[in-house]
Formats: C-alpha cells, structure tokens, sequence
C-alpha cells in the first residue's frame, strides 16, 4: 500500500511541478508588466503635467476641434473657445451671430473690441456677435465646432472668417512651446507616425506622452524636408460639411473669405513686401475664393472690402499704437481700421441673411 501511494504521489508530483514553475513565470511575467505599466503612467502624467501648463489644451470631443483655450484669456469677454464652455442665454428678440475662424478673426493684433465681430455687433441692432475664432485654427476645427456644438448656442447666423492658411491642415496645438509641441493631427503626416495612421491617432487622443513623441517627429521630419499638406479633397470635403450642417440645422453660413491685407491693392504690394511673397498670397487667396464660389453658401469677398478702402494696407503705422500681439511689418493681421472694412462690408451680407 505504501508503495502504491509512493507511486500515485510520483505519478502526480511532475505535473504539478511543471504547473508551478508557469504559474510562477505568469506571475512573473505580470509582474513585469504591471511595474512596466505603472512606470509608463508615471511617466505619461509627467508630459501631461507639461501640457497642463500650456493656455490651450488638445480637444477630442467634438473629434476636429484639436485644441481650445484652458481658460478664458480674457475674463468676462466671450473671445475664443474654452474647454466646456456653454452658451449664454438667448435674450428675447435679440438675434445671435456666431463668428468663426483663425487668428485674424479672433483679432490677433487688435483689442476684443476692435476686432471684426466685435466692430460687425456695433454696427447692428438687436444683435449679438460671439467671437469665437481662434489662433492657428483651420477650416476643419471651425466646421468641427459648427458641426458638433453650435446647435445649443440657437445661432440665427454663422459668419466664417476665411484665410488662404486655412487650407492646410493643423497639427501642432497652439500656444505650445516650440520645444515641447503637441501633436493633435486628425491625420498622420508622412514620416510622422509609428504605427498604422489608426492606432497611431487613437494613441495620441489617450496619452500625452504620444501626442508629444509624435509632434517631435514631426518636427524632425519638416528640418529634413517635409511640407506636411492636406489630403487630396481635405478643404472641399469640409466646406461640403459646412454646407450640409446649414442645410440641415437651417442656420445660414456666410463665407467671408479674407486675404493679407497688403492685397488690398496687389499691384502696390511690392512696395510694402517682397514681391515673391505678394505672388504666393495673391495664388494662396485664388484658391480659396474658387472654392467659396462653387460652396453653395453666401461668399462675401475680402479682398473687394479691402479695396474699396482706398488703402494698399493695413500694417501698424508710426504714429499708431500696435495692438496686443501686433507688429509693425504684419502683412497679415489687420489693424483696427482693417477689421472696421471687413465688419462694414458684412453689413448688407449679414441683414439679409438674418431677414429670411
């Protein structure tokens, strides 16, 4: 019987063995993985604690607005869009205009109340202009945030404010340092990603630590020659968005595309700038007033606002005070007196829209 017993223990002494020593090794293995894990945490929540000092933060809900302000940069004024920001309430009788676009309709240059949104509100009555354009946007951040949240703000009226950079995509969030950028591409840039453009971009919307890994890419990749670009179709594509989002929701878009000032009058440009550049401002505006033109949506030009000011520019003079952010050679950015054309040319634009 002992014997018997030696046998079924040897029998059976193996097999567990061989299970321990897996068991160990998975537990071992998991071990490893948990410490990698955790280390990988620590160190993601180092690069997010970078990002969290930066005035605007990445934004994935609505997925294309790519990044908005941390906090209002000016308390108490309605300029720019902030993280979890909600509408104020609709006054009776008082009809709503929501301006859009980039930095030179957020007013980059020029005070809150100089800007064209702000000259458009005064020149109305019983209406309200909301500026929420921002630095570095493009067009898809601005149809993003028309598309997938200015319903609840009841606007009776979109204008977007136009420029020819908004034809090229944005993927480095504005207001990074250049030495820690932020990536926040909805697309991945040849050279740029690590894996599948998929996983790539779904990594980036989790972790800090990829968003910035990858912006360092990026910027290796442009030192060694890349000119990161739009897909083919990109611009038209978000142009249809916009038009369709109207059709559906009912509330008219007005395009009001807006070029560098010193083409205001192209043939004394040269005088101002250097004439190769007046050339690639006067190609990059063509571009987006063709497109304007075919969008279905009601276009107001410019460069025709601009014009009939009589002047060749709307640089900062001597004897002007330059603005928040201005300076003096910005071929750009307009100053007051150029933001007052764009707002008075809206006029007739905006009143007709708003009696329909």
């Amino acid at each position: 019987m002992g014997q018997f017993d030696l046998a079924v223990c040897g029998v059976h002494t193996r097999p567990v063995t061989k299970t321990l020593k897996w068991c160990l090794r998975i537990g071992l293995l998991g071990a490893g993985l948990a410490m990698g894990v955790a280390l990988l945490h620590q160190l993601d929540q180092a690069y997010l604690q970078h990002e969290q000092q930066i005035h605007s933060q990445p934004v994935f809900e609505p997925y294309g607005v790519k990044y908005a302000y941390r906090t209002p940069p000016e308390p108490g004024t309605i300029r720019g869009w902030v993280v979890g920001m909600t509408p104020p309430p609709k006054r009776p009788g008082i009809k709503r205009i929501i301006a859009l676009g980039d930095s030179v309709t957020f007013g980059l240059g020029v005070h809150a109340h100089e800007a064209w949104p702000a000259s458009l509100e005064k020149q109305l009555e019983g209406v309200e202009v909301f500026n929420l354009g921002m630095c570095g946007w493009d067009i898809e951040q601005s149809v993003s945030l028309a598309t997938g949240v200015l319903d609840a703000w009841e606007p009776d009226a979109i204008v977007w404010g136009n420029f020819p950079n908004d034809v090229l995509p944005s993927f480095l969030m504005w207001g990074a340092h250049d030495e820690h950028p932020v990536f926040v591409g909805t697309s991945v840039p040849e050279g740029v990603g690590t894996f599948s453009e998929t996983l790539d971009l779904q990594l980036a919307k989790r972790y800090a630590m990829v968003r910035q890994w990858m912006a360092a890419r990026m910027a290796r990749a442009v030192k060694n020659g890349l000119t990161p670009a739009a897909k083919p179709g990109w611009y038209e594509n978000q142009l249809a968005r916009l038009r369709a989002w109207s059709t559906q929701s009912e509330v008219p878009v007005i395009v009001l595309t807006i070029p560098a000032h010193t083409q205001a009058n192209p043939q004394r440009c040269p005088e101002f700038i250097q004439a190769h550049d007046c050339e690639k401002q006067a190609q990059r505006y063509a571009v987006i007033q063709d497109a304007a033109s075919r969008s279905g949506l009601t276009w107001v030009d410019g460069q025709r606002l601009y014009a009939g000011s009589g002047r060749p520019h709307f640089m900062v003079g001597m004897d002007e005070p330059p603005g928040p952010g201005a300076w003096p050679d910005d071929a750009e950015h307009p100053t007051a007196a150029g933001h007052r054309v764009l707002a008075t040319g809206l006029l007739g634009p905006v009143q007709s829209v708003l009696q329909r």
